[in-house]
């Protein structure tokens, strides 16, 4: 670490509370140790659960203040600890820092087990690679769940989201054939534009018709992203034997038909799985969608933006100078 600086820029909180809370501190670069890396930031991810642990609603160790917030980020490697032999000074990577002991992204360098780490695919720019490692996690472990396979006919709720319009672009390079069911005429146009063999808005009264002209005989899988009476009166429309997936956030859970199987899959960092998302990811032209940028020093105006209908994924942009 001799050309890393002792001190760091950090959006953190020293209570719970509202997006208020967050201020940016100056605070000590977090030591390296055995099977760790350490990243200078460039792009740090913002995402509910973050909004959830200023809150004091995520709780995963002991509490200690100032906490610093993020989960998930984009960067390049300043240093190593021993042991590491996957990665060295200077490569670009991506990474989560979700439920991370040594505090997470919102800052200008972040200490994570190599394990939660993963090198930039092919054909993403930073940007995008900040985006990807909670929504591509997520994404494909349901999709694994499902058992996804050439001609599987996927129903997708969410699909214009963080993690749902990632999980349509892989669905599809898995061989699905996905019925997106999106967010607004944009988020339609989206799902589209990713690959979508059909799209509805979600907030239109023909989604269960449209569903059943798409798979007449019944979808193998659903993916649910987000929650409502209008996604459960839908989930009817899997066929006997079908399974359905969701991650942990989704509120209220879907809820399964008889003969239909439902699994509750999450997104962890893991180096079998991050190996498979940049396969996926490098097959070919593929987009992670950023909504909006902000600086570090707007992580509560960016937190905030997410009561609001965007596409895609927040980010921070962070200066690790």
């Amino acid at each position: 670490m001799q050309n890393t600086p002792q001190q760091m820029k950090a959006m953190a909180v020293d209570e719970f509370g509202g997006p208020d809370k967050l201020t940016l501190y100056t605070l000590p670069v977090p030591t390296v140790d055995a099977a760790e890396v350490l990243i200078r930031i460039e792009i740090a991810g913002v995402g509910i659960w973050d909004a959830m642990e200023r809150e004091g609603k995520l709780m995963y160790n002991e509490v200690h203040f100032p906490r610093v917030l993020g989960g998930e980020c984009a960067g390049t490697i300043a240093a190593v600890g021993d042991g590491v032999e996957r990665f060295a000074v200077g490569d670009r990577v991506y990474a989560q820092s979700f439920m991370n002991d040594k505090g997470g992204s919102y800052a200008q360098y972040v200490v994570v087990s190599e394990k939660t780490v993963a090198p930039v695919p092919n054909g993403l720019d930073m940007l995008m690679a900040g985006g990807l490692p909670i929504a591509g996690a997520t994404a494909l472990s349901n999709l694994q769940a499902l058992g996804t396979i050439n001609e599987t006919k996927l129903m997708l709720w969410g699909a214009s989201g963080g993690v749902g319009h990632v999980a349509l672009q892989l669905a599809k390079r898995m061989g699905a054939r996905v019925f997106a069911i999106a967010s607004g005429a944009d988020g339609v146009e989206l799902a589209k534009q990713l690959g979508a063999d059909e799209a509805v808005d979600g907030h239109s009264n023909d989604v269960a018709q449209r569903a059943r002209a798409f798979a007449p005989d019944g979808f193998d899988a659903a993916l649910v992203l987000v929650g409502g009476d209008d996604v459960q009166s839908t989930l009817s429309l899997v066929r006997q034997g079908g399974i359905i997936t969701f991650p942990n956030g989704v509120m209220p859970e879907p809820k399964a038909p008889d003969g239909v199987e439902l699994k509750k899959a999450n997104g962890f960092a893991d180096p079998m799985l991050f190996d498979q998302l940049n396969r996926l990811v490098s097959m070919g032209e593929f987009q992670v969608l950023i909504a909006q940028t902000f600086g570090l020093e707007e992580a509560a105006q960016a937190q905030s933006a997410m009561k609001k209908h965007y596409l895609g994924k927040i980010v921070l942009r962070v200066s690790g100078e």
